[in-house]
C-alpha cells in the first residue's frame, strides 16, 4: 500500500496514495493504522481518503477498526477527502454517525480541534 504520514504536535495525517481500498490495500492500512494507535507519540488521526475512489467491505473494514481503536484509547479518528464512491459507501453501510467526516484536510484538523474541546 502507498500511502504518506505527517505528524503535526497533536494529530497525524494519514493519506492513502490508491485509488482502491479494497482486500490487497486493508491489511497494510490496518497494520499501519495499530502501530500508529500503539505509539505514543502520535495524537489523533486524519485519514485522508481523496485519493480512493473505490471501496469495498474490506475498506471499510479497516476505516472500523481504525474507528475503534482510536476512540478506545480517548482520541479522535477524522476521514476526510472522501469521494462521492466511499461516502455513498458509508451511507449505504449507515455508517455516517460512527465517523467523524470532514471534507478536507484542512476543516478536518479544525474538527479535531473541536473535538479536543468536548
Amino acid at each position: 500500500m502507498k500511502f504518506e504520514i505527517e505528524q503535526d504536535d497533536s494529530y497525524t495525517v494519514l493519506s492513502l496514495k490508491t485509488e482502491r481500498m479494497d482486500s490487497k490495500v486493508a491489511p497494510d492500512l490496518k497494520s499501519q493504522v495499530i502501530l500508529l494507535a500503539n505509539s505514543s507519540e502520535h495524537g489523533d488521526l486524519v485519514l485522508d481518503l481523496s485519493t480512493v475512489t473505490f471501496a469495498d467491505s474490506s475498506g471499510l473494514s479497516a476505516l472500523l477498526m481504525a474507528q475503534r481503536l482510536y476512540r478506545d484509547s480517548d482520541r479522535n479518528l477524522v476521514l476526510c477527502g472522501l469521494t462521492d464512491k466511499v461516502n455513498k459507501l458509508i451511507e449505504i453501510s449507515q455508517l455516517q454517525s460512527v465517523f467523524n467526516i470532514a471534507t478536507n484536510r484542512e476543516s478536518a484538523v479544525e474538527l479535531l480541534a473541536e473535538l479536543g474541546q468536548a
